[in-house]
């Protein structure tokens, strides 16, 4: 047991994971490895076995906000001005969370311009908007207004839900979205999870 002081784990992680995105080096032995499989490595004469495995929940760590979310989602992250940051997680199904972190300027005020521009091109196209806001308090104490429209055409439903934590100068505007078509309530279990986790920092 000893000789496991003497190791050194490096690991270089994409925000897609390939075959072998993940390098691991032990006492200078470099070797390209994917997750869940088994390696060998021989330190002074004893092999040593090592793997790498995923957590089921991962945690997004902003120096504003921090949540969790499954492994089974990636987070895109884009810069979409300057001062304005944007990250992205998306199911198969096109349910997902938006977030944008404003860093000179309180976006409260945008939550409904957001929620009529995701929502005007299924209401134009016939789909039935109703209403069902709500205050959520977060597990970090802030209390917020949540934006709730619920659309319906032809038994299909689609929920979107708009909210904004703001500071002086600064804050986040949060959307999510609902569309159903996920299997086993994938995008309903992604805002769950968000809701759930969302702390402010």
């Amino acid at each position: 047991m000893k000789k496991l002081l003497y190791l050194f784990t490096c690991l270089l992680i994409s925000n897609i994971y390939s075959q072998t995105d993940f390098i691991i080096t032990i006492n200078n032995q470099s070797q390209e490895i994917a997750l869940d499989k088994n390696y060998e490595f021989e330190i002074e004469g004893e092999t040593i076995q090592v793997s790498v495995k995923e957590k089921d929940t991962l945690f997004y760590n902003d120096a504003f906000y921090n949540f969790k979310y499954s492994k089974k989602h990636k987070v895109s992250k884009a810069e979409l001005d300057e001062g304005i940051e944007q990250i992205m997680l998306m199911t198969a199904g096109g349910s997902g969370i938006i977030i944008q972190k404003y860093e000179s300027f309180n976006p409260v005020m945008l939550q409904e311009m957001m929620l009529n521009e995701v929502t005007k091109e299924s209401v134009n196209y016939g789909y039935a908007l109703e209403r069902k806001d709500y205050d959520k308090t977060l597990k970090s104490g802030d209390e917020l207004r949540v934006l709730r429209a619920e659309l319906e055409y032809k038994g299909e439903l689609e929920i979107y839900e708009i909210s904004a934590v703001g500071k002086k100068d600064e804050g986040i505007l949060l959307m999510t979205m609902n569309l159903g078509a996920d299997s086993n309530n994938e995008g309903e279990e992604m805002i769950n999870l968000l809701w759930n986790t969302l702390n402010i920092n």
